[in-house]
């Protein structure tokens, strides 16, 4: 296995493991402290949140463990992931959202096996399972380039993804 399919793998797993954390603080937090309608936002406020901090330590210090992950890493980290959460998965939610044959399919096939979910259990778990999966793919890309570019030096320099050793001053 490559090296690079060794990290796609490592971040699959850290991801999902992040997202199931994130997950986890939602349900108890909408069955327990925000179980108003209403105050669902707060829910994803607050898990979304758990979610961005937890998925920079996993990911730097298991996926991209041989690149720099310091303030300017975890600054870019933050960004990115508010514009993924204000624009992207929403746009993304919307297009998969038009996709109902798909959903109509796989509501079919389920109720030929006698599994009793709703059709809007479908569509919306449809529409979060593939925007979640285009998500994941984003992401590691642009975590991969933008925020841990930089790989540790054994020597205390770094080292610039092509391999040349920067000062502090060129980083």
């Amino acid at each position: 296995m490559t090296e690079k399919k060794k990290q796609a793998a490592v971040y699959f797993v850290f991801g999902c493991l992040n997202t199931i954390i994130a997950y986890a603080i939602y349900e108890v937090l909408a069955l327990t402290v925000f179980s108003g309608e209403e105050l669902l936002a707060f829910a994803t406020l607050v898990s979304g949140a758990v979610s961005v901090v937890t998925g920079y330590v996993l990911h730097s210090k298991f996926t991209w463990k041989e690149r720099i992950a310091g303030k300017k890493e975890a600054g870019k980290f933050l960004v990115w992931n508010i514009v993924m959460a204000v624009a992207i998965k929403p746009l993304l939610t919307l297009g998969f959202q038009k996709m109902s044959f798909l959903y109509e399919l796989a509501f079919n096939i389920f109720q030929a096996i006698h599994i009793p979910f709703s059709y809007e259990f479908v569509e919306t778990t449809g529409v979060f399972v593939l925007m979640t999966a285009v998500v994941m793919v984003i992401n590691f890309l642009v975590y991969d380039r933008f925020v841990f570019g930089k790989k540790k030096d054994k020597g205390g320099e770094k080292i610039d993804m092509e391999g040349v050793r920067k000062t502090g001053e060129e980083v």
